[in-house]
């Protein structure tokens, strides 16, 4: 690993460890009512979550990034066709997400009161994505889609 590798490694577990030290201090003022593993996840709707989310992906990412290095240092494809199945997989999420909205326009969706129509399609299209992102599958499968791209680019110009 290189040099700037290895610093940027050490930047995301830094990242991590502030999201811990967060959460720490807030089960400390809550007077640690309740298991620490409960307070885990009030940390992550905040500036610190996102710092989280950073530091996982840039994790990731380096992962990433030496494996495919150690593949195109043995004579192999950097990218195999793993990769490319895993790229267009990453899609799923937003066709579920589209197909589940089109459902609700023609049945309803409800969250207080029910919707249909247009309405329905909307409120379910944005209260379920919302929702993917909470949970980091949108955001994990754009990292994934980005990366991907930026590396097929990157290697199709050096071969």
């Amino acid at each position: 690993m290189t040099k700037k590798g290895s610093n940027f490694m050490w930047i995301c577990f830094g990242g991590i460890g502030i999201y811990l030290i967060h959460c720490i201090c807030i089960a400390a003022e809550d007077g640690l009512h309740a298991p620490l593993w409960d307070y885990l996840g009030l940390g992550y709707a905040s500036v610190f979550g996102v710092i989280l989310l950073l530091s996982v992906f840039g994790l990731i990412g380096l992962g990433l990034s030496h494996r495919i290095k150690k593949r195109k240092s043995t004579g192999l494809k950097p990218i195999s066709k793993k990769y490319t199945i895993s790229f267009i997989v990453s899609y799923v999420p937003y066709l579920l997400l589209l197909l589940y909205s089109l459902y609700c326009s023609k049945f309803g969706f409800t969250f207080f009161t029910t919707t249909y129509g247009w309405e329905g399609f909307y409120s379910a299209f944005v209260i379920m994505g919302i929702v993917f992102c909470v949970i980091p599958v949108f955001p994990l499968c754009f990292f994934w889609q980005i990366f991907y791209i930026v590396k097929w680019i990157r290697n199709r110009k050096a071969g």
